[in-house]
């Protein structure tokens, strides 16, 4: 009996010793790479990031300019929406109707770097390389929560969103509009190939990193307006050469050029000045529809950790008085709970207050006008 049950033993060792060879002989499963999301980043605006923050932020960034009404639920999306599909559904010849020469002049490129000739460089900044990082980003957070196709749901959700600020951007105008053709057909296509690649991933990471800063979406149940929403992007390059300093430009309805610098290996200081579109003149060009950024002063002020925003301090003028502060979650700790803060007093707004909380997309505001 006791040379059986010592048989047995010997064999049950010899087993667990051939299990344990074995399983040391297979790779261990490595965490997938992320290039933009850090999910270790619990705190400012990558705590916020997310499908529906990023849908609010970016479909309803043009309610920051001037002459758009801010109830978001009472838009005209019927409408304006039929106006974005006629234009999509034929954009040959919608583009032939506006003059091909004139769409690529306007629209793709030209060398003539001024307000009114260079609709092609946001297209490049917010459409290819903005909403291209965004989808890759958005991407990786899918993944990183276990949802299957997480780029193909990445690539609804960030075209979703740059469709329903077309409609946005329509408000009530009825013609042809090739700037949506380019902005949906051509550059956020462009953005999204590139970066599918290893190679666009890799450069706009490491090489020239870019990150975005959005806004806190708050809603005022009072009026239904919807406030702070709004795509900010950020490239932040260092140089062994400058040591703690680093040039930085950051870039939406904000365009502010400026420096950084780095306090301790993860929080970082930045100022920038610059110019910002306080407001879209919508004006006609050889009988269509051309939209003219009317540019205010701005400058900022910024504190960011790892690269997530804590807090953003802006201010506009001397055209359009507006000051607009951001904290994110992170900073502020309130009996173990650290919500964000948005503060704002401005010439068309008057004051807005609002809180918002990680877990959710937007928070709660309250404006007095």
């Amino acid at each position: 009996m006791k040379t059986g049950l010592s048989a047995a033993r010997s064999v049950l060792r010899r087993a667990l010793m051939v299990l344990a060879l074995a399983a040391s002989a297979v790779p261990a499963q490595e965490r997938p790479r992320y290039y933009f999301f850090r999910p270790e980043n619990t705190f400012g605006s990558d705590a916020q990031f997310g499908p529906v923050s990023l849908f609010l932020n970016g479909a309803y960034d043009m309610l920051r300019n001037g002459g758009h009404h801010k109830k978001f639920l009472a838009w005209n999306y019927s409408g304006d929406g039929a106006h974005v599909w006629r234009n999509l559904r034929a954009p040959i010849a919608n583009i032939r109707a506006f003059g091909v020469r004139e769409f690529f002049d306007q629209e793709i490129f030209n060398f003539t770097i001024g307000r009114r000739h260079a609709e092609f460089l946001p297209n490049i900044a917010d459409h290819a390389i903005g909403n291209g990082m965004e989808y890759a980003k958005l991407a990786e957070y899918f993944d990183h929560h276990g949802v299957p196709l997480p780029y193909l749901w990445s690539g609804l959700t960030t075209t979703s969103y740059q469709v329903v600020n077309e409609i946005i951007e329509a408000d009530g105008y009825r013609g042809v509009n090739v700037d949506l053709i380019a902005d949906i057909y051509l550059f956020n296509t462009a953005g999204i190939v590139l970066f599918s690649t290893e190679w666009g991933k890799r450069f706009f990471s490491e090489t020239v990193p870019v990150y975005n800063w959005p806004g806190q979406p708050v809603i005022e149940p009072a009026t239904g307006f919807l406030q702070n929403a709004g795509q900010q992007y950020f490239v932040r390059r260092r140089f062994d050469a400058l040591g703690r300093w680093s040039p930085i430009f950051y870039w939406g309805v904000y365009v502010l050029p400026g420096v950084s610098y780095d306090l301790d290996g993860e929080n970082t200081l930045t100022v920038g000045v610059g110019r910002v579109v306080n407001k879209l003149k919508d004006g006609r060009l050889r009988g269509f529809r051309k939209i003219d950024p009317q540019l205010d002063g701005a400058a900022g002020f910024f504190w960011d950790r790892n690269n997530s925003l804590l807090l953003s301090v802006l201010g506009t003028g001397p055209g359009l008085y507006n000051v607009q502060v951001n904290l994110y979650p992170g900073v502020a700790d309130l009996w173990g709970f650290s919500p964000g803060v948005y503060v704002a007093y401005g010439e068309w707004d008057k004051f807005i207050l609002g809180v918002t909380v990680s877990a959710l997309p937007a928070g709660l505001g309250f404006g007095k006008r």
